[in-house]
C-alpha cells in the first residue's frame, strides 16, 4: 500500500512539470518510480551549508529534481544517469551516482575519453614511486569526476613529493569564477580552514585539516615542490576539494586556487581564486 501511495504522490509531483518546457517528464516518471521501488538513496547534493535539502522520501526528491532543467545534472539526473537507473538492477541503482563504479562507467563513460592527472614534462618528477607525489593523491585523482574537472577547468596541480609546510588557521574569501552544473559564477566563498600536523610518510606527505561548518576531521594528501603545493580535501561520496597555492615566508598563501569536485556525477565542479588570510595556529575546528 505504501508503494501505491508514493507512486500517486510521484505522479502528481511530476504532473506539475508538464506545463513547463521539460522534455523528459515521461522518462523521469520511470526513473523516480524505479528509485522509489528499489529504495534507492539519491544524492542530496548538499555540502556543508549548501544544497537543495530533502523531503526525506527519495522518490519525491527525485520527482522534484529530475524534471528541473537547470539543476538536474547537479542533483544526479544527467541523461546517462537516468538511463543507468532504468537499466540497473535494484542493487546497482545507487552506483549510478558513483563515478568510480562499473555500472556508472557502462552508462556514462563508454564514449568519454579522460586524461590521467599526472605531471607534464616541465613538472617535478616524484621520486617516491607515485604519479603525483603521493600514493594517496594518486587514488584521489584516479576518480573520473576529478579527472574530468581538472581537465575541463584547466586546473593547475602542483606536482612533486617535496611540498612546503602548510599549517594554521586561514580565513578563505573569494567567489566562484567558473562552474559546471553547480553554483553559478559570482557565488561568494567565505570559510575558515585549519591545517596542522603535517608529516612526511613513505607514500607521500599528509596534513590534518578541518573546515568550520563542515563536520569531520581528516588527513589530506599534500603534494608539491618548493613553495608550491596542492592539497586534496576529501569528503567521501560527496566532494573532493583541490587547493593549490604557494606558501610565502610570512605564512600567507598566494596564487590560491580551489576546485570543488562533486562525486555523484561527471562535469559537476566549481573553480575559484581566493585570498587566504592567516589567523594564527590551530589544532581543530570548534
Amino acid at each position: 500500500m505504501r508503494s501505491m501511495v508514493r507512486f500517486g504522490v510521484l505522479s502528481g509531483a511530476l504532473g506539475l512539470a508538464i506545463g513547463c518546457e521539460v522534455a523528459n517528464v515521461e522518462q523521469c516518471t520511470d526513473v523516480c518510480t524505479k528509485v522509489d521501488q528499489c529504495g534507492a538513496n539519491p544524492p542530496e547534493a548538499t555540502f556543508g551549508n549548501l544544497g537543495t535539502g530533502s523531503s526525506g522520501v527519495a522518490g519525491i526528491d527525485c520527482a522534484a529534481n529530475c524534471v528541473d532543467p537547470e539543476n538536474r545534472v547537479f542533483t544526479g539526473y544527467a541523461d546517462c544517469q537516468m538511463d543507468c537507473i532504468i537499466g540497473a538492477e535494484c542493487g546497482e541503482v545507487n552506483d549510478c551516482w558513483n563515478t568510480g563504479s562499473a555500472i556508472y562507467a557502462e552508462f556514462c563513460l563508454a564514449d568519454r575519453e579522460l586524461e590521467d592527472v599526472r605531471p607534464g614534462t616541465d613538472d617535478p618528477a616524484p621520486s617516491n614511486g607515485s604519479n603525483t607525489g603521493s600514493t594517496s593523491a594518486d587514488e584521489v585523482v584516479d576518480d573520473p569526476a576529478v579527472e574530468a574537472a581538472v581537465e575541463d577547468g584547466n586546473y593547475d596541480v602542483n606536482f612533486g613529493d617535496n611540498p612546503p609546510m602548510v599549517g594554521g588557521l586561514y580565513q578563505v574569501s573569494g567567489q566562484i569564477d567558473e562552474a559546471s552544473n553547480a553554483r553559478p559564477p559570482g557565488s561568494p566563498i567565505e570559510t575558515q580552514i585549519c591545517f596542522w600536523g603535517q608529516e612526511s610518510l613513505q607514500g607521500g606527505s599528509e596534513v590534518q585539516y578541518c573546515e568550520y561548518g563542515v563536520p569531520g576531521t581528516a588527513k589530506a594528501p599534500i603534494i608539491g615542490d618548493g613553495s608550491d603545493f596542492t592539497v586534496f580535501l576529501e569528503y567521501p561520496e560527496i566532494a573532493t576539494i583541490l587547493f593549490s597555492g604557494a606558501v610565502n615566508q610570512d605564512a600567507t598563501v598566494s596564487d590560491a586556487e580551489a576546485l570543488v569536485v562533486y562525486l555523484h556525477g561527471l562535469d559537476i565542479w566549481e573553480l575559484s581564486h581566493t585570498s587566504w588570510t592567516p589567523m594564527g595556529e590551530c589544532g581543530g575546528c570548534n
